[in-house]
């Protein structure tokens, strides 16, 4: 408990040194129960300074992922209920196994065994300077158009991860987030139906982002990279969920309210725009342009003389002169 409320306050007050005097008198604790709490926290892995005769300060580059850390990030609007877990096979599973999670329940893994993304495909998840996280909408459902669930996520994860890094970054369709040809970030969005209304009873928006990830297995070496591979520079990863959740909320009710406004920024980063690509369509591979994007953002492709839809769950992309 004395570990949980002294990270909160240097959380409050990070990069400033704080006292081991006024850090006791307001736990209400020994200046040694400080100390030893001092010394979990750094097992724990966050940089903390102990500063002789002054105190101690977390230092603004600390990545370590912790509620407390991430409620301060986070703020109070809207009301998250997070959770931190050592280990999961996937965050989005463990969401839709249990029922008694409230609306915004936001849960955080350090590791994932068994990341998910589209069509039952893996997403390397099990690095520490990663972020894999699933959020879950219980309430309010009416005001979110599922259909664009994805699209939203997929823009508001782009938006989020450009703004902090300065990387001009693009969306493969549907969900993928890509820089230079290789894959930085992964979304899964899932919902239940209620069966006999066919309305939506539940979304769960899972995201899994490379963001201090200093390598990966030999097979993944070439086509996948992190912030920290493209910029050499350390994330503190509770900011940057902070600022990809910021942009979701956002564009989750654009989903309902203006698809159109939403699309057009989708479609402004969209990979692969007028060019060739190779596409599976009923169960064979073809060749076409890019061209556009249907108002349902679904793909349009012009091959061999017809313009071709291309519907999620149907389709596998990659540039035509891959082949």
């Amino acid at each position: 408990m004395v570990k949980e409320e002294l990270l909160k306050l240097l959380e409050e007050s990070r990069g400033e040194i704080l006292s081991g005097n006024d850090l006791k008198d307001t736990l209400g604790v020994s200046r040694n129960a400080v100390w030893k709490a001092i010394q979990l926290l750094k097992e724990e892995g966050h940089h903390i300074d102990s500063v002789k005769n002054k105190g101690y300060t977390l230092l603004k580059e600390s990545d370590v992922l912790s509620v407390g850390g991430l409620m301060q990030a986070l703020g109070a609007q809207p009301s998250y209920h997070v959770e931190v877990l050592k280990e999961v096979p996937s965050t989005n599973t463990y969401l839709k196994e249990s029922d008694s999670k409230k609306n915004n329940a936001l849960v955080f893994a350090k590791k994932q065994t068994k990341g998910r993304g589209r069509l039952g495909r893996s997403f390397f998840s099990e690095d520490l300077g990663g972020l894999y996280f699933s959020l879950l909408k219980k309430e309010d459902l009416a005001r979110y158009s599922p259909s664009y669930a994805t699209i939203a996520c997929a823009l508001s994860v782009r938006d989020a991860l450009s703004e902090i890094s300065g990387l001009p970054l693009s969306i493969k369709w549907v969900n993928d987030i890509y820089y230079e040809g290789k894959k930085l970030a992964g979304i899964l969005t899932e919902g239940t139906l209620e069966m006999e209304t066919g309305t939506l009873s539940s979304l769960i928006l899972g995201i899994g982002i490379n963001v201090n990830t200093k390598g990966f297995p030999q097979e993944l070496e070439d086509i996948a990279t992190s912030l920290f591979m493209e910029t050499g520079r350390t994330y503190v990863r509770q900011d940057v969920a902070k600022n990809v959740l910021s942009h979701l909320e956002k564009n989750l009710l654009l989903t309902k309210e203006n698809p159109v406004e939403l699309l057009s920024a989708y479609k402004k980063h969209l990979l692969y725009l007028g060019e060739e690509i190779t596409f599976l369509y009923n169960t064979q591979l073809r060749t076409g342009i890019l061209t556009d994007l249907t108002p349902e953002g679904h793909l349009l492709v012009e091959s061999e003389g017809s313009l071709i839809t291309l519907h999620s769950g149907e389709i596998s992309i990659r540039k035509g002169e891959q082949k």
